[in-house]
């Protein structure tokens, strides 16, 4: 196991993100003591960082498994003396340390921000969106959960075709709200009405907090077993 962990560590050249996170991280440090107090322009950098945290294990999941299907590893694994799951388990174990060193990494530079923070509204954003943390890496999780079994089942292109399909559809229900929905509800939505609610529901962002983590981890381990279920049964068909 630890060898095709080390395997897609190296297949999405881990090394180089590695200290390209080690490079930005300090740099994040070193502008935190050049713009000291309460600066928007280092809370917009915390909340850009976000979305890439959100779809960076996607990219890297693609990444993965097309270096597998380049190189005929699956047929290489079946081969060795590992439990039939082994590479499947591989890929959700990777993709889940992918997730958490990404939002921990978030959490390190909010951090290093509110060290030598002021009481203003970019404090205060970040203050809010510290205690997402915890959900936008489940988010994360549940990306990996929905794609990883038609990926790892489909392949690269045929995954990414049923992901795109998904995604244009989703995409058109929002067309639809637009033409159709009452665009003045949104109209008192912003970072500030973010922060006024997360002000005044204190108790249910712990409460959530607490019960997201389990919650996107049994659907993380349920997409597991479903990928795993679906590939048993294709082996049965190929063989029969």
């Amino acid at each position: 196991m630890a060898g095709l962990l080390y395997k897609d560590f190296v297949g999405i050249k881990g090394k180089w993100i590695v200290w390209t996170f080690v490079g930005l991280t300090v740099a994040f440090f070193a502008l935190r003591f050049v713009w000291i107090g309460d600066d928007i322009r280092l809370a917009l950098i915390l909340l850009m960082f976000i979305p890439y945290g959100l779809f960076l294990p996607s990219f890297w999941t693609a990444a993965i498994c097309k270096n597998d299907e380049q190189h005929k590893t699956t047929q290489f694994v079946k081969a060795l003396p590992l439990n039939r799951n082994a590479y499947i388990a591989s890929k959700y174990i990777f993709i889940g340390i992918v997730v958490y060193i990404i939002f921990s990494l978030e959490n390190i530079w909010i951090i290093i921000f509110n060290s030598v923070a002021e009481k203003g509204d970019a404090a205060q954003i970040i203050e809010a969106m510290g205690s997402f943390i915890v959900i936008f890496s489940g988010a994360a999780l549940t990306i990996a959960a929905i794609e990883l079994p038609f990926i790892i089942t489909l392949g690269v292109k045929k995954g990414a075709l049923v992901k795109t399909t998904i995604l244009e559809g989703l995409m058109f229900l929002v067309v639809i709200y637009v033409f159709f929905g009452d665009m003045n509800a949104l109209e008192n939505y912003d970072i500030t009405f973010i922060v006024e609610w997360y002000q005044n529901h204190t108790i249910f962002m712990m409460f959530l907090t607490i019960i997201s983590p389990i919650v996107n981890i049994f659907i993380y381990w349920l997409s597991y077993c479903i990928t795993c279920k679906i590939n048993k049964n294709r082996e049965v068909e190929i063989d029969g």
